[in-house]
């Protein structure tokens, strides 16, 4: 027998065949004679891979059942109903399918329990039952199992422990620890999150949630968890994408099961429910894309989850990537608006710095101005006094005046000037002389009255001599601030020098 070539296959063929080697993970080429005689057939070569092929082709002999006249009509039904069942569906998604967030507040848990004319009407039959029970208890094996349970249930249904309600995640870790303790060690990877914290972590990372609903009042319960839910092909399966699929469980005696089992449809327990975010219906929902309710076969429910996964694993891989895309485009945007931010905020601080430097140069420039104005008022300010101490300055005394005292003043340009000055004259005088004696000097020609009527004296200025006069020897300074008279001070006469006086010199003044 020649080896298949999938090359030669059709496009519906090899979405089987990736369907198909998806779940069972077996080699193309030895799946394709598989898939053959399952007339390309999903489910049945995913079932009979598991369970075996059975020994006479049930699809072969209906097929020779039929007329030939209808054969190759009925082998277009086949087909197009192959094609249907390996298809992704893209209709519209069913409202009922929408599975949203339910209410897991227990004030709305309400627990029935028969009414007090029910149980008394009952009574009479509850004393009779328990006093045959205990009486024909060795001959119970003659009674139907299914009339036990019946009355039982009937007669002990008021006195049953009521469920005490639990927060979500409380319900479903109790889930979990019963499981365990009725069937042994659990390896299950169940989450011990509420049914809304697992739906939305199942949205935000694109996953599917695989629903897990357990009824312990109905019989098939107890086989289908030992068969089915603990066999080592279902945890195969669940390890195998347990980076895609998140396992949820619930005991819908609980109040939070009991909403999701009414959320999803559930008809039939035990109960298993894929789901997983659709975009058919326009807007991104959590759908159910899978159900199997009752009883189902491993084998079975580990092909329809298979096929199911498969169909809506390239849509939730797009909207990883795109998912993926814009988180990368809003990273790059933040780090552009960080990198912009970053430059904005250099720029302010060079523009801060610019404008304080201009500011210090301005008020720099401010002060300077400020100052040399001050000093040239200052200036003019001291030439005005000169001007007006000048001509307010007595004339030299007459030789005829007999406590006229003559002093020898030597200048701080080196000039030397003799003159005489009254005995009782405020020593001020003498200096004041001396400061004005360039501008004395020049107008030693003009009368009185002339300078009488020069300049006026500067308002809001107060004259500081910068000299101090000094006799050399024995060395006396004449410190204006002591005051006094010429005479007083100076005596009959004296020879003065003008020393000028200086920041350094201003504290090592001392009197004589």
């Amino acid at each position: 027998m020649s080896t298949p070539d999938i090359s030669q296959l059709t496009s519906t063929q090899q979405e089987a065949l990736q369907t198909y080697t998806a779940v069972t993970d077996q080699d193309p080429i030895a799946a394709i004679p598989l898939l053959q005689r399952a007339e390309w057939n999903v489910q049945i070569a995913i079932a009979r891979f598991f369970d075996g092929e059975p020994i006479t082709d049930p699809v072969a002999e209906a097929r020779a059942q039929l007329p030939s006249t209808s054969a190759r009509r009925t082998a277009n039904l086949q087909y197009e109903s192959m094609l249907a069942s390996t298809r992704p569906s893209a209709s519209r998604t069913n409202p009922d399918d929408v599975v949203e967030r339910v209410d897991t507040s227990t004030a709305n848990e309400t627990h029935y329990r028969p009414s007090f004319l029910f149980s008394l009407i009952f009574t009479p039959f509850n004393i009779m039952y328990r006093v045959l029970s205990t009486v024909l208890s060795p001959f119970g094996f003659l009674v139907p199992s299914f009339l036990s349970r019946l009355f039982t249930r009937l007669i002990y249904q008021q006195s049953r422990p009521i469920r005490r309600a639990l927060p979500p995640g409380e319900n479903t870790r109790r889930f979990i620890r019963e499981l365990s303790e009725e069937y042994g060690e659990n390896t299950l990877p169940f989450a011990e999150t509420g049914f809304n914290l697992t739906l939305d972590n199942a949205k935000r990372d694109l996953k599917f949630i695989l629903v897990v609903l357990l009824s312990p009042s109905h019989d098939e319960n107890h086989t289908w968890v030992r068969d089915t839910l603990l066999s080592s092909q279902f945890r195969t399966f669940l390890e195998s994408h347990r980076d895609e699929m998140i396992l949820w469980g619930g005991n819908v005696r609980d109040s939070e099961a009991y909403q999701v089992s009414s959320s999803l449809q559930c008809t039939k327990f035990p109960f298993v429910a894929l789901v997983c975010q659709t975009t058919e219906s326009g807007s991104s929902n959590m759908t159910v894309i899978m159900r199997a309710a009752g009883p189902t076969p491993v084998s079975e429910l580990v092909a329809k989850m298979g096929t199911a996964m498969t169909s809506h694993q390239a849509q939730l891989g797009a909207a990883r990537a795109q998912r993926a895309e814009q988180q990368a485009s809003r990273n790059l945007r933040q780090e552009q608006d960080s990198a912009y931010e970053r430059s904005l905020a250099q720029d302010r601080e060079r523009a801060r710095q610019r404008r304080e430097q201009q500011e210090a140069a301005e008020r720099a420039e401010r002060e300077a101005r400020e100052l040399a104005q001050a000093a040239e008022k200052k200036k003019q300010n001291m030439e005005q006094w000169k001007q007006w101490r000048a001509q307010s300055l007595p004339d030299e005394p007459a030789a005829d005046v007999k406590d006229a005292i003559r002093i020898s003043i030597r200048m701080a340009t080196g000039e030397r000037v003799i003159r005489k000055f009254r005995a009782d004259a405020d020593l001020e005088e003498l200096y004041a002389f001396v400061e004005c004696y360039d501008i004395a000097k020049g107008s030693d020609g003009e009368s009185p009255e002339a300078r009488e009527k020069g300049v006026e004296e500067p308002s809001n200025y107060e004259h500081q001599y910068r000299f101090r006069l000094v006799s050399p020897m024995p060395r006396t300074v004449f410190e204006l601030e002591k005051g006094g008279s010429v005479g007083e001070r100076i005596g009959r006469g004296a020879n003065l020098i003008v020393e000028p006086i200086t920041e350094d010199d201003s504290g090592d003044e001392s009197d004589e």
